[in-house]
């Protein structure tokens, strides 16, 4: 679910709040988590794309469909120290929810810096900043509402008026990165976003009142621990808040390292909001510096009776893309 609550539309409140786009497999999607991620992989060049559809059933056969796809790199590499990097990326994303074509899409630019806290990478903080554009539109014609609905009136004849069907803001996001590299075995990490710094104004209504685009702010958890020459397993969790609005999603995968270059995963997890929410099941796959995952979100909450237990689905997809002037540096950046 994403962006703004269709349900207002609908009512015709002057004040519409908004939740942000994201996905079941947060930890294949690196720039949309947390600017600080920028850069911070092993290689030189990084391509990622994320896809997700969900709720046709619940939303009468229009599904919520989003997507993202983001390339970074490292830049300047000889310019620093020790295990410092710094890198450089962009995204392009789009979100289209419910039966009003609600459509918010974007771009944006990321910086990162990752310093070498004591000189031998084992532990790095990582600053990131991200900036871009993005724009929000909805068809008024596939909206029907109350007063037209009760007085059997064309749709668009009703009351409710619109100053304009689409709008556009400047974002300005912001995060920094803890990654703890104890061993080849023992890998941690903890992050903190903030998103919409800018505080943009999101009102298609009038524009006399004042309508701010609330912070989000995430908090990012997960490790990798090796417990044989074949088995990992991968925690990770993440908590989201955005005005009243919350998402606590935590949970789990395995790894089975088949080769040196090749690697089947096996997850689960679980996300709340105020009830319970989702339970998610993962299964990817890793060869050479390609990296998919595919999974499900399993219905819990009280929408199950009208989504009959029907979630989402979602597709993940990375590729690290080596290179002659791939990083010197010696820091065996996590792979979650």
């Amino acid at each position: 679910m994403c962006v703004v609550i269709v349900g207002s539309l609908f009512l015709g409140y002057s004040e519409v709040d908004a939740q942000d786009i994201h996905f079941s497999q947060f930890y294949f999607s690196p720039m949309t988590m947390n600017p600080a991620q920028t850069g911070f992989f092993n290689g030189k060049h990084r391509i990622a794309s994320n896809y997700k559809t969900q709720w046709k059933r619940a939303s009468g056969g229009a599904p919520y469909v989003t997507y993202s796809g983001s390339y970074d790199v490292h830049v300047i590499d000889k310019m620093m120290k020790a295990a410092d990097m710094t890198g450089f990326g962009v995204m392009v994303f789009s979100d289209k929810a419910g039966t009003g074509d609600l459509q918010t899409s974007g771009a944006t630019a990321s910086l990162a810096y990752h310093r070498d806290l004591l000189g031998n990478g084992k532990q790095l903080m990582s600053f990131g900043l991200q900036g871009g554009f993005t724009q929000m539109s909805f068809d008024r014609m596939k909206l029907r509402f109350g007063d037209e609905i009760l007085s059997d009136i064309p749709t668009g004849s009703g009351q409710e008026t619109f100053e304009s069907t689409s709008l556009s803001y400047i974002d300005v996001n912001a995060g920094i990165l803890y990654n703890y590299i104890y061993s080849k075995a023992i890998k941690v990490y903890m992050g903190v976003a903030v998103f919409h710094l800018s505080q943009p104004q999101v009102n298609f209504l009038t524009t006399d009142e004042t309508n701010i685009l609330s912070n989000r702010t995430a908090l990012q958890f997960g490790g990798s621990f090796t417990v044989t020459k074949e088995w990992d397993i991968l925690p990770s969790a993440l908590f989201m808040l955005q005005k009243a609005s919350t998402e606590t999603n935590f949970g789990l995968a395995v790894r089975y390292n088949t080769s040196d270059k090749a690697a089947l995963r096996l997850g689960t997890w679980y996300r709340t909001w105020s009830n319970a929410d989702a339970a998610i099941v993962m299964a990817g796959m890793e060869y050479y510096n390609l990296t998919l995952g595919i999974s499900y979100d399993l219905n819990i909450s009280t929408l199950r009776e009208t989504s009959k237990g029907q979630g989402s689905f979602e597709i993940a997809l990375i590729y690290t893309l080596e290179s002659s002037k791939s990083i010197v540096q010696d820091v065996a950046c996590p792979h979650f």
